[in-house]
């Protein structure tokens, strides 16, 4: 969850797995932002209810499994 306020999002992948990470349920390969093993940050403002981040492996097969670390920083 990112809180509703200015905030830094950094996010990395640790896992072999290539992932996708967006704001839907339905994030895919097609729609969703690669996590790469390199660290990205996104600096923004969120509205007034926050968000989710969703992830996927694009992989249906239940041993499909991704490990994304990230760190959120707030104004508050």
């Amino acid at each position: 969850m990112i809180p509703a306020s200015l905030c830094n999002v950094t996010f990395y992948n640790l896992s072999t797995a290539t992932t996708w990470i967006g704001t839907s349920t339905a994030v895919t390969s097609a729609n969703g932002l690669q996590c790469h093993s390199i660290p990205t940050s996104f600096f923004t403002y969120v509205g007034n209810k926050g968000t989710y981040l969703y992830g996927t492996t694009g992989n249906t097969a239940s041993t499909s499994v991704a490990t994304i670390q990230y760190i959120i920083t707030t104004d508050f």
